[in-house]
């Protein structure tokens, strides 16, 4: 596996919440080459970022601790819970991810 198709994954993660921890930990450890396998989830993740060529916006840590992304059309920061409302036609695949 690609290893910045990985960190896509886990960028990706930080916007729609779809890995559990073990996951995280999977794809770190896969990056570093501590660990050689993957879980369904992670592979779907993967394909979809291909298939979508999916690249991530640009996220920050507000002084609030909260996460946000960049909306270049915009030109505003927006809370990275808000991410799906912006794409809407990510919603059903992603939220596939989920379970």
């Amino acid at each position: 596996m690609n290893n910045d198709i990985l960190l896509k994954i886990l960028q990706l993660d930080s916007l729609v919440r779809f890995l559990d921890w073990s996951e995280r930990i999977r794809i770190h450890l896969y990056r570093g080459e501590k660990f050689n396998s993957t879980t369904l989830r992670i592979q779907a993740a993967y394909e979809w970022i291909i298939k979508e060529n999916w690249n991530p916006p640009t996220m920050m840590y507000g002084v609030d601790r909260f996460q946000y992304f960049h909306d270049p059309e915009l030109d505003l920061w927006v809370e990275t819970e808000n991410y799906l409302n912006y794409f809407p036609e990510y919603i059903q695949e992603l939220n596939k991810l989920k379970f």
